[in-house]
């Protein structure tokens, strides 16, 4: 079977699934060079495809990820519904079912209508996933826990086909669905209301919040977190959440202008992180009290927060816990495809025995380019740059030497990585123990706010040197952080947060990353450090880089001492006073 998943909402993408195996996922953003692109996604599909090297008659099924989404224009002007209070809740509320069955039909019509104009084919083969559903499927076919028993699985974002949280339970090739939350109590959309508030862009900055909380005063930001809960709390059954008074969650905002004005920015941002941590582990609590089952399973925006992750993992109750790889909206397409993929062999009658092959070891999803292309791409950008020019067979120990004297080296290599992290293809790493680094990258590379923390990639054997880890919770992904050892401010010191010491941190393991352990274990020899700093390798406002021509052009205009494209190495001039 070979089956197509589509996203066609904020930060929009596509993937492709063969025999239960996914082999390609793009997100628009990394073609478009546009960060968090959204509407249909004609040239993540198109992409998909030609790395699959399959055509559109190919396609035994093409599944588009949430039953409704907003169009284009209406996602592009997010900022305007942002604003909402009570007002628009009282406008809105008197719409009615047949208003809304004529926007919904006629947005499925859209929909359908773009990809049938793009591959063709019957209009039988195109079908919807309900937006939760691919956000659970893609937690639970996409963790690395095998089907021998019974499995937690929760979803928690801003809102997605009317609902904001989901529990269900996974047994076998099924998920059944206990609980469902509606949009209007939504964690989600508080948090992303709070980013408004404090002038940073939602659905995006969401993360420098999180990376500002520890900075807050702990008792004014917990006094400040009780604000919060006037809006949503877990609900009486204790496996949902319910709004606490008469505001619903899309139209806090006039409630929470009004409430924050004059109070500080890291009391605010330390008090919806406080509020969003205690909810959710009290939420996660319940739910295994009423299932009885402590492995768990993550999906949904809510859970790109690295910190509340902790938290949860930390709790007696969870005994095991997976959240899936960048798991906001731009993962729903996997949960398409996996979804479909299941039901399909379940119409058919047959055991889908991908037990071993479903989980993602790696995420590097995208495209790869050969030697010729970077050669033409360094033909193009490099003629009177100045630069030293030089091809080595272990590139890997050239990159550790020249992260141990201090060079920034921005490392390409491989297929394109997928989603919102960078881990190791498509990043910038430089020496941890040194804090100049940190400075360095801010000013004259990512431009980045200077209360962010950066991340360690350390090799998965050596975790127990810098970071406590009792439930041996694997970190591939960097969707997890941990509390650090006296080691790590030693070592990682520039790659861990500053001010409560946590890391968020990848494990990278040599069986499934080889020369990226293989450059971690060289740094290792040259220095006694088992990890680096790593960060995404883009400029500021731009989404990661593809092409050796991205690669090239951030290198270029950007204060990055040396580039990595494969095994070239590139190197600026050296500067003379």
């Amino acid at each position: 079977m070979l089956i197509l998943g589509i996203h066609d909402g904020h930060n929009s993408g596509a993937t492709l699934l063969r025999d239960g195996v996914i082999v390609a996922s793009v997100s628009e953003e990394r073609l478009t060079r546009v960060k968090n692109a959204v509407g249909y996604p004609r040239l993540s599909i198109a992409e998909v495809m030609r790395l699959s090297e399959c055509s559109a008659a190919d396609l035994t099924s093409i599944v588009y990820a949430s039953n409704f989404m907003h169009s284009e224009d209406h996602l592009r002007n997010a900022a305007e519904w942002y604003r909402a209070g009570e007002e628009e809740q009282r406008i809105e509320s008197a719409r009615t079912p047949t208003y809304l069955k004529a926007i919904f039909d006629s947005r499925r019509r859209e929909r359908i209508d773009q990809v049938l104009e793009q591959l063709g084919g019957p209009e039988s083969r195109v079908s919807f996933v309900e937006h939760h559903l691919a956000h659970a499927a893609a937690a639970y076919y996409g963790s690395p826990f095998a089907f021998d028993q019974p499995t937690l699985i929760l979803t928690c974002d801003g809102a997605g086909d009317g609902l904001s949280a989901t529990v269900s339970i996974g047994r076998g090739h099924r998920i059944e669905r206990i609980s469902a939350t509606k949009r209007e109590a939504s964690l989600g959309k508080i948090y992303s209301r709070v980013t408004y508030a404090l002038g940073l862009t939602p659905w995006e900055h969401e993360y420098k919040v999180m990376g500002l909380a520890p900075y807050a005063e702990p008792k004014r930001a917990a006094e400040l977190s009780k604000l919060f809960r006037q809006l949503v709390i877990v609900g009486d059954d204790g496996i949902s959440f319910k709004v606490a008074g008469d505001i619903e969650s899309s139209y806090t905002y006039k409630f929470l202008r009004d409430k924050l004005e004059r109070k500080r920015f890291d009391e605010i941002s330390g008090a919806v992180q406080q509020y969003t941590e205690e909810l959710l582990g009290e939420w996660v609590q319940h739910c295994v009290a009423h299932t009885g089952i402590r492995r768990v399973v993550c999906g949904g925006g809510v859970f790109m927060n690295v910190k509340a992750n902790m938290r949860i993992a930390q709790l007696d109750c969870v005994d095991e816990m997976f959240v899936f790889p960048s798991c906001g909206d731009e993962s729903l397409s996997f949960g398409a495809v996996w979804h479909d993929y299941f039901q399909r062999c379940a119409a058919a009658g047959s055991a889908a025995d991908v037990a071993e092959k479903r989980y993602l070891n790696d995420i590097c999803l995208g495209a790869s380019f050969g030697d010729h292309e970077i050669r033409v791409a360094m033909d193009r950008a490099l003629p009177g740059s100045g630069c030293a020019i030089a091809q080595h067979d272990n590139i890997e120990a050239e990159i550790a030497d020249r992260l141990a004297t201090n060079n920034v080296v921005a490392r390409f290599a491989g297929r394109m990585e997928w989603g919102a992290r960078a881990l190791g293809s498509r990043s910038i790493l430089a020496n941890p123990r040194e804090w100049r680094n940190v400075e360095k990258i801010n000013s004259m590379i990512k431009m980045r706010d200077f209360w962010m923390p950066f991340a360690p990639s350390m090799m998965a054997e050596q975790q127990g040197r810098y970071l406590k880890n009792p439930k041996s919770i694997r970190s591939p992904f960097m969707m997890f952080a941990y509390e650090t050892l006296p080691l790590a401010e030693q070592h990682l010191g520039a790659a861990i947060h500053p001010r409560d010491r946590t890391a968020r941190a990848q494990f990278v393991e040599k069986e499934h990353k080889p020369s990226y352990h293989k450059l971690l274990k060289a740094f290792e020899d040259k220095t006694g450090q088992s990890a680096v700093l790593n960060t995404s390798f883009n400029l500021h406002g731009y989404p990661l880089v593809n092409s050796p021509e991205d690669a090239l052009d951030v290198f270029l205009r950007s204060g990055l001492d040396c580039l990595a494209l494969e095994n070239v190495l590139i190197t600026k001039p050296t500067k003379t006073a």
